[in-house]
């Protein structure tokens, strides 16, 4: 089974970010990455895709990805950034097909699985925040690769995008290796098989999001916070 192990540090100049991160995680699991504004969680995934140059390592299945070049590189590790609005008028279709320089991809298949085939000749300026999510991921999956790395997928979304977005997670994790950084700590405690808790370039804590107690968020976030079930659901409620 496809295993991804992490050790990774970095700095600007001087200024250290990512202080020994380290973490496994193996296709069948999503794995989310949250803690406050400023943790060092978008940096450790332009790390581990090799936007930046950290110390240490990623491998995947004991290869080193950082040491590959990009374009071979691109084979096993793909990106989802933050979204943001489209520069160019592509159609989807082309859009997506800017994640296949490195591989042979299957864009159709890829936007079959989001659920944006139908909009395939549709200018990706005209989507909305969440069909461009869509559409985003899609591009990723075109590459191919065996690991996705998503930097909050859900910003910005309404919560039927947002459960979207998960919900096809949910799906790809039996396909894929997922780490995502999430800024929603509701939605990382329903749908993340572990969670790492990121603060100060460090990792403060990680296990299953059913072990996650208030006493850690108070640690990291600063805010007294207790952690309710309703029906099923584990749900952060803040307390005065």
């Amino acid at each position: 089974m496809d295993k991804l192990e992490v050790n990774v540090s970095f700095s600007y100049g001087e200024r250290q970010i990512l202080r020994d991160v380290a973490f496994s995680v193996r296709k069948g699991e999503l794995l989310a990455v949250v803690g406050p504004n400023g943790a060092g969680k978008s940096t450790l995934l332009k790390c581990l895709v090799g936007i930046l140059r950290p110390v240490g390592y990623v491998k995947l299945n004991g290869l080193e990805l950082l040491s590959l070049k990009p374009k071979e590189r691109a084979k096993y590790i793909s990106y989802v950034p933050q979204s943001s609005f489209p520069e160019f008028a592509f159609t989807v279709e082309e859009f997506v097909e800017l994640g296949t320089y490195a591989t042979e991809g299957d864009v159709e298949g890829a936007l079959r699985k989001v659920g944006t085939w139908e909009r395939k000749n549709d200018l990706v300026t005209k989507l909305s925040g969440g069909e461009y999510q869509l559409v985003l991921i899609a591009r990723a999956l075109a590459q191919g690769s065996n690991v996705m790395l998503l930097d909050e997928p859900t910003s910005h979304l309404d919560i039927n995008h947002a459960l979207q977005i998960m919900n096809l997670l949910k799906d790809l994790k039996d396909e894929k290796i997922l780490v995502s950084v999430m800024h929603d700590l509701n939605l990382a405690l329903n749908y993340a098989d572990r969670i790492i808790v990121l603060d100060n370039g460090q990792i403060q804590w990680s296990g299953k999001p059913s072990h996650l107690t208030p006493d850690i968020l108070e640690e990291v976030y600063g805010v007294k916070a207790k952690i309710v079930d309703i029906e099923g659901l584990r749900i952060v409620v803040a307390v005065e």
